[in-house]
């Protein structure tokens, strides 16, 4: 699998948005919140996802845009190893909830291990 992260990757959806946040799981490992929900529509790629990173933690655009292209990174580069242990089509938030900006080594941990309870969960809860 290539190393991309195609624009279909992206939750967009405002109605999803909504009801992930209103009606989701949620799996904390600090600095993340990762709010997931099972969709039963058919969509290229088995997860959908959104980034955050809260104004009131990071009130200047540059640093937030930092952080989340950091994320987005890691996260990009490690996709591929949760997409083959997933069964299923989801759709994720997931929120950096610190307010100190962290290296890409250590954001690429914390991401593996709030992924790994992530997989652990959806299998428990289809």
């Amino acid at each position: 699998m290539r190393q991309t992260f195609h624009k279909n990757e992206r939750l967009r959806s405002k109605v999803v948005l909504e009801e992930l946040v209103n009606r989701g799981n949620s799996v904390k490992k600090h600095p993340f919140v990762l709010v997931w929900k099972k969709l039963d529509e058919k969509q290229k790629s088995p997860i959908r996802i959104a980034f955050s990173v809260s104004k009131k933690r990071f009130p200047l655009a540059v640093d937030r845009n930092e952080m989340k292209r950091r994320i987005t990174e890691v996260y990009r580069v490690n996709k591929a190893g949760w997409y083959d242990e997933l069964s299923g089509n989801y759709a994720l938030l997931l929120i950096y909830t610190s307010n100190k900006k962290m290296k890409t080594v250590d954001l690429e941990s914390k991401l593996m291990s709030i992924f790994k309870r992530f997989i652990v969960d959806a299998d428990e809860n289809p």
